[in-house]
């Protein structure tokens, strides 16, 4: 919508326009919140359009984020189930002098979804259709990567994507979005194949390689909030059937895990790109280090058994050694776990990036570290390689390719506030003790303030001059803009 059509919009008000309330209610509510929220109701849909303020019945239902200990209540939240609904909030948030965050999920690690102002939240637009050729699939922004899977299930299909159903699409997928098929298949943002995007003026485009290019590869690993507000994606799919999945765990004092992990690194490099795991590290009882690796194969079973044998031949028998042939259904459901939909927790986050192996003493600076932490931290190693590697580190805004070997998460989560201080400084110890041993790249999926003014350069790497510019060209005022954006320079 334009500036003008939205004035013409909001100029003449009456109660027969306002949404979800009486005049009174939005009275009220502009009262609590010292917004026109009159205005803003006006130019949204009643059938399509949620507008929330902090005394609205659902307002805590829509607020609830994963972390906890970002939590913020914006003023107003207006749940958009349109293109149109997304820009003309825009326009409201720009005619009052508002910033705002853009909400898909809510798993953004340091809360950048959130804002103590306006969220535009995306969760109106859960769309799922599938092409009449079944090769590729409409989402809308709003959807969750559990949503997506099982509206592509009965077909036999798959887009590469991560492993927990409540994470949203559109931050998942901005960001890289590393999966369950990611060596044979690549990341979620290397299956885009269009987007509807809203940008800063609030105009609706489509991003593809034909149309507004720049801004189509941006989007595929610039990160969410950056560019634009996308709310549509056009994927390609993938087909999936039967697959095998496994799980090896060694449980051992430090010094054997780290040969193990050791012949882990040497092992990795001649992996068939139909193999994709993630190597987790923990601490176990009696001063243990467990290692278990985990994922799943589109090879049958007995070819995954002789990769997984090779391995043993190098990092010694396994404690538990364990495969299964089932639906790539029955496989994601797993690896998702038993974790509710809207599960919120105290957590903190932490990535590095391996480009070259880690030396014995960096591997064994990892595990003691894990061992001597008071409370428990899961280090969990994603194997990169094949498709994501096979594509040009530049060819997208993702640039973590080439070399990678694999990406390292540090993840704690807690229950006690008053824990929260300590289980942080905790992480950073250990964060900090490997930095001799990685690349000093991040993945900005995991998004982490403690990088300060080195953020962008962890993230985009060699990328970030392209990304800048394309920002500058496209969002000139900065209108889409947190604590980890882009820069304009």
């Amino acid at each position: 919508m334009k500036r003008r059509d939205f004035l013409k919009v909001t100029g003449g008000l009456s109660a027969h326009a306002i949404v979800g309330g009486s005049l009174l209610s939005i009275r009220r509510a502009e009262a609590d919140t010292a917004l026109p929220i009159a205005a803003l109701q006006a130019a949204l849909d009643p059938k399509k359009d949620l507008l929330l303020v902090r005394a609205s019945a659902d307002f805590a239902k829509y607020n609830r984020s994963f972390n906890k200990r970002t939590q913020l209540a914006p003023r107003v939240r207006v749940v958009a189930g349109s293109a149109k609904a997304v820009g003309s909030t825009m326009l409201w948030a720009a005619n009052n002098g508002l910033s705002f965050a853009v909400r898909s999920g809510g798993h953004s690690f340091e809360g950048f979804s959130q804002s103590p102002d306006l969220v535009i939240d995306v969760r109106g637009m859960t769309t799922i259709k599938l092409s009449v050729d079944k090769a590729s699939v409409s989402v809308g922004s709003g959807s969750s990567l559990g949503s997506v899977y099982k509206a592509l299930w009965p077909s036999h299909l798959a887009m590469p994507a991560g492993s927990c159903f409540p994470v949203g699409v559109a931050g998942h997928s901005l960001g890289g979005g590393f999966g369950l098929l990611g060596r044979l298949f690549g990341l979620a943002c290397d299956s885009v194949l269009s987007m509807e995007v809203v940008d800063a003026s609030g105009k609706i485009l489509n991003a593809s390689e034909q149309e507004n290019p720049d801004l189509f590869w941006a989007l595929r690993g610039g990160g969410n909030g950056n560019f634009g507000v996308v709310t549509n994606f056009n994927f390609r799919t993938s087909a999936v059937n039967m697959v095998a999945r496994f799980g090896t765990t060694w449980s051992k004092p430090v010094a054997q895990a780290a040969k193990i992990m050791q012949a882990w690194q040497q092992w990795l490099p001649d992996l068939p790109p139909d193999i994709t795991g993630t190597l987790h590290l923990t601490k176990d009882k009696g001063g243990l280090i467990n290692v278990h690796f985990a994922g799943l194969s589109v090879q049958s079973e007995s070819k995954l058994i002789a990769e997984l044998k090779r391995l043993e031949k190098v990092a010694g028998s396994a404690d538990l050694f364990r495969t299964t042939t089932q639906s790539f259904q029955a496989a994601a459901t797993v690896f998702n776990g038993n974790e509710p939909a809207d599960d919120s927790v105290l957590m903190k986050g932490k990535s590095d990036y391996v480009t070259t192996p880690l030396t014995d003493q960096g591997i064994i600076t990892l595990l003691a570290g894990i061992q001597k932490a008071p409370e428990v931290i899961a280090v969990l190693c994603d194997t990169y390689g094949g498709a994501i590697n096979k594509i040009a580190s530049d060819a997208t805004a993702f640039v973590h390719r080439a070399n990678t070997l694999y990406s390292i998460q540090y993840y704690m989560e807690w229950q006690s506030p008053g824990a929260s201080d300590a289980n942080i400084a905790m992480m950073r110890t250990l964060y900090a003790s490997m930095r001799p041993y990685v690349s000093g790249g991040a993945y900005v999926n995991y998004c982490d303030l403690d990088l300060g003014n080195g953020f962008a350069r962890a993230y985009w790497g060699d990328n970030l001059p392209r990304l800048m510019k394309i920002k500058a060209a496209v969002d000139p005022k900065n209108v889409f803009r947190h604590a980890q954006s882009v820069p304009l320079s």
